[in-house]
C-alpha cells in the first residue's frame, strides 16, 4: 500500500520489523522532506518529516529488503493503481508496440524494393546537388533529404 505519511521524527528510507513468524513488516519511504511550518495566530511554528511510503508484509531478511527496495517499491506503485488504470495502460503498451513492429516492417520493406544505381539498373537518379535550374544562390549541405523551401536564415 502506497501513502503518504509524516512523523514529527526523522524518518528512515527503510524500517524492518521482524515479526517472528517469518515475515516481517517492511516500509520503504521515498521524497523524505523536513517541512517548517509557520506560526499562525492559533498555532506556534513547528516542522514535521515527511514522505511517500510503502508498506508491505513479506517473508525477506533485512538484507534481501534493503537489496529489492527499490523493486519492492515499484511494484507497490503498480500494484496501488485501480485495475482499470493498470489495463488501460497495458492496451496502450500493446498497441504502442503493434505500432512500432508494423513501422519497423514497413520501412525493412521499403529498404529492400529502393535501388541506387549501384544495381546496375542504369538509374541515373543522383545525390549530387545540382545547379540546373537554379534561380536562386543556395547552399547545400549535402544531406539528400534537406528541404530547400525554407526561407534563408530560417531554421525549421
Amino acid at each position: 500500500m502506497i501513502q503518504k505519511v509524516s512523523s514529527s521524527e526523522q524518518l528512515q528510507e527503510l524500517d524492518y520489523h521482524d515479526r517472528g513468524d517469518g515475515t516481517a513488516d517492511i516500509r520503504i519511504r521515498k521524497n523524505i522532506k523536513h517541512v517548517t511550518h509557520e506560526a499562525t495566530d492559533q498555532m506556534p511554528a513547528w516542522s514535521e518529516w515527511t514522505a511517500i511510503e510503502s508498506y508491505q508484509v513479506l517473508p525477506l531478511q533485512e538484507q534481501e529488503a534493503i537489496e529489492q527496495a527499490d523493486m519492492l517499491f515499484e511494484g507497490d506503485v503498480t500494484s496501488s493503481q485501480p485495475v482499470l488504470d493498470r489495463l488501460a495502460a497495458l492496451e496502450q503498451s500493446s498497441l504502442d508496440n503493434a505500432q512500432l513492429l508494423a513501422d519497423l516492417l514497413a520501412d525493412d520493406s521499403t529498404d529492400s524494393t529502393d535501388s541506387t544505381d549501384s544495381d546496375g539498373s542504369g538509374d541515373s537518379t543522383s545525390s549530387a546537388p545540382s545547379d540546373t535550374g537554379a534561380t536562386d544562390d543556395k547552399t547545400t549541405t549535402g544531406d539528400t533529404d534537406a528541404d530547400d523551401s525554407a526561407e534563408p536564415g530560417k531554421e525549421e
